[in-house]
């Protein structure tokens, strides 16, 4: 490898290693507030401040992304389903 390769070797390098570190803390950053949004849906949910589908309106998600993040935190729906299936009545 003569000089020449080596040093736009080391420049190619050292330009990766500096947009990664880049892409490596704008993707902290984004984490941080991905999960502040997330605490905060969990948390007005809890509270019952106001429903899914006014979250989804107000946030980066849709009104099913909103139900699977509350589901996996453990708040209990607004209210309980009305409908059941046909195959829990044949098992009865």
């Amino acid at each position: 490898m003569t000089d020449e390769e080596r040093e736009r070797e080391d420049a190619a390098l050292k330009e990766m290693d500096e947009l990664t570190a880049a892409y490596r803390e704008a993707e902290a950053v984004f984490n941080e507030r991905r999960d502040a949004v997330h605490s905060a849906i969990i948390r007005h949910l809890t509270e019952r401040n106001t429903t899914p589908g006014k979250i989804a309106v107000h946030s980066p998600y849709d009104r099913n992304h909103v139900g699977r993040i509350t589901k996996a935190a453990g708040v209990p729906p607004l209210r309980e389903r009305t409908v059941v299936s046909v195959k829990a009545k044949r098992r009865k």
